[in-house]
């Protein structure tokens, strides 16, 4: 190969990296251009015009206190002795 074509060659490499480069960056803008933001500002929660009311449940309905699960007691080791 003569010195040129070299030249030539990584040149060419060069060009298209640069292409390559110029083209991320129109697909990120047209990509960027396409967002749209949401500009809605109601306030979040639930809906009151759908919402169901519930009763309050009368004193003896609940309970004085919550217990946890009673422990069992844990099977000793299989000791042959």
């Amino acid at each position: 190969m003569k010195e040129g074509e070299k030249m030539s060659e990584k040149k060419g490499v060069r060009q298209l990296e640069r292409e390559l480069k110029e083209a991320r960056i129109r697909e990120k803008q047209t990509h960027d251009d396409n967002i749209t933001k949401n500009r809605d500002y109601s306030v979040a929660g639930t809906d009151p015009t759908t919402t169901v009311e519930k009763e309050i449940p009368g004193a003896s309905d609940i309970p004085d206190a919550i217990l946890l699960p009673k422990k069992h007691k844990k099977g000793k080791e299989n000791i042959p002795f």
